[in-house]
């Protein structure tokens, strides 16, 4: 199996997993206490843009599936291919708190910091390892349940060669439910 086949196929089993935790509470009819935000103020978000890093530029995109407790935090976890430079190749999946301020009806600004568990192959030389991520973005409200997301990531991502920082500006859109 290609490996790009093998990375989609995980983050896709990985957000399913995720969703039907979330329906399942929802289900239940419980939104309240545990770990995990209340599943009416969920959200799933697909971004794509262009990644940075010493190795390299490439294309890159997320899937992030998150919640939130109240009006101003929450929690996110998502998954990341950073991008296929003609040196490497890296993607991550991590886990941040969100932290929103609304600005108005329309905009919403938005900061997160988290730990990252990534996966890198440069040269034929495969590494692996945890890191911190972090980013800010704003949300442009669409609708009431949809909105527009651009955002800029940083997060610590592990090569053969060392600890390395990747830069990813993306834009996507994001879905609440």
């Amino acid at each position: 199996m290609y490996p790009s086949i093998r990375k989609f196929s995980a983050l896709l089993m990985t957000s399913a997993a995720l969703l039907a935790g979330g329906a399942a509470q929802a289900q239940s009819g419980d939104s309240s206490g545990g770990w995990w935000p209340p599943s009416e103020r969920g959200y799933i978000a697909l971004t794509g843009g262009r990644s940075h890093f010493d190795q390299g530029r490439g294309d890159a995109y997320s899937l992030a599936v998150g919640g939130f407790w109240n009006s101003q935090m929450g929690l996110e976890v998502a998954a990341t291919d950073f991008g296929r430079s003609s040196t490497a190749d890296a993607y991550g999946f991590s886990v941040s708190g969100v932290g929103r301020l609304p600005l108005n009806d329309t905009f919403t600004a938005f900061a997160k910091l988290g730990l990252q568990y990534s996966r890198s192959d440069a040269g034929g030389v495969r590494d692996t390892g945890f890191g911190e991520t972090l980013g800010v973005g704003m949300d442009i409200n669409l609708t009431r349940q949809v909105a527009a997301v651009l955002q800029y990531d940083r997060a610590a991502v592990h090569f053969a060669t060392g600890r390395d920082r990747v830069n990813l500006a993306s834009v996507g859109l994001k879905y609440r439910y």
